[in-house]
């Protein structure tokens, strides 16, 4: 197999694959082996919550520990790959996707990591979310399925939450939202089940007009459902109860950042997107310039930015900080104490920024002095922006 577009489900419990082949145009979905007596996807997950939630552990134990688990999950998701015929995945993949519930700091670095051992390249590997890759998954229906609103109701054992998708058709590019709705916990009592649920659909669908629905979990069950089913289907709805949305969702993410480009003119505002520029005033080639460092709309595990600049006045940073939705601006001052005395444009400094989760932004400020004549200090600052 060449030239396969995946997409991956990171669910613990039943992890999937979705794949499509460019030159017979076919996808598929498949449940993934989730390991053997010695390992499963479950298992690397749980252990990667442990080591987040240890404060005891030295960042030296700390980045053995993530190497341990990149390689269990390069190891796993290798063994899934032959078993569709793809032996060298950074030859024979355009691109992949995985997507998880919930993104952390952690987790997309083993997550890189394993792309890295793979041999794929960062231009064809991506991740998201599940709240993104319903997006896809609805996006890349016919336009029938989402000229209203989309509905997910999502079943996870006895729990059921509703996920509610909506366009802002007067913006361009079009805005598009996902807005977590309704939990419920099922009762013990099966029989009560049908009752609850259409109480729940009843108060989640009454408030938009809802042009399709999707049903996901192996909760769900047609049998118990009968009243529910009446209330989903009215008006004309579409139902569908699906068990692969996600894994389709996260193929259907990466042949469109891969060859699709077909919704250029709509924009998903997602939880995990950055949504403040960071730039600095610079004297750029003798002129005064505003130097962008962080564009806004963009997921915060792929925004980066490392550059390197002299200092004109005081041993401080100023940066220039704007929200995409109202275009305030407002200014931050970092302070760089116990910076060395010395002439003007002589101190060089290298300034990293990253972010930690979609409002916590990391910068790291490091005095790389001036050559021979203003040795480093080695001095380092760091500071989190919260917001």
């Amino acid at each position: 197999m060449h030239n396969v577009i995946v997409g991956i489900d990171l669910n613990r419990k039943a992890p999937q694959i979705c794949y499509y082949d460019r030159r017979t145009k076919d996808t598929q979905t498949a449940p993934m082996k989730s390991g053997n007596e010695d390992m499963s996807y479950q298992d690397i997950l749980e252990k990667l919550d442990e080591m987040t939630e240890s404060s005891a552990l030295s960042d030296e134990k700390r980045q053995s520990m993530m190497r341990d688990l990149e390689t269990q999950g390069t190891e796993l998701l290798m063994r899934t790959f032959m078993t569709l015929g793809i032996e060298k995945p950074g030859r024979q993949i355009d691109g992949i996707m995985v997507t998880a519930e919930v993104l952390t700091r952690p987790l997309v670095t083993l997550i890189q990591g394993v792309y890295h051992n793979l041999g794929i390249d960062r231009e064809h590997a991506f991740i998201q979310d599940y709240r993104e890759s319903m997006y896809f998954h609805t996006m890349y229906q016919k336009q029938e399925l989402w000229t209203r609103n989309v509905g997910l109701f999502q079943f996870s054992g006895r729990s059921v939450t509703f996920y509610s998708m909506g366009m802002d058709n007067m913006t361009r590019p079009i805005r598009v939202q996902i807005e977590e709705g309704i939990t419920i916990h099922l009762s013990e009592d099966r029989r009560k089940w049908d009752e609850q649920f259409y109480n729940m659909a009843n108060a989640s669908l009454r408030q938009n007009m809802y042009t399709s629905l999707f049903l996901m979990g192996d909760t769900f069950d047609k049998s118990w459902a009968g009243r529910s089913i009446g209330l989903l289907c009215k008006g004309g709805r579409k139902v569908f109860v699906v068990d692969n949305l996600f894994a389709r969702g996260a193929c259907y993410a990466a042949r469109e950042k891969t060859e699709g480009k077909r919704l250029g003119d709509y924009l998903f505002l997602g939880e995990e997107l950055v949504r403040t520029n960071i730039g600095m005033d610079m004297i750029i080639q003798g002129a005064e310039t505003y130097y962008p460092l962080i564009s806004a709309g963009v997921n915060w595990y792929e925004t980066e930015k490392t550059c390197e600049c002299l200092l004109a006045g005081p041993p401080e940073l100023v940066f220039t900080i704007s929200n995409m939705e109202d275009g305030m601006k407002r200014l931050s001052r970092m302070k760089l104490t116990g910076m060395p005395e010395r002439p003007p444009k002589t101190s060089r400094i290298r300034m990293h920024l990253s972010y930690a989760s979609p409002k916590r932004c990391v910068i790291e400020v490091e005095d790389l002095g001036f050559g021979e004549f203003y040795p480093s200090s080695g001095r380092v600052w760091r500071e989190i922006w919260e917001g």
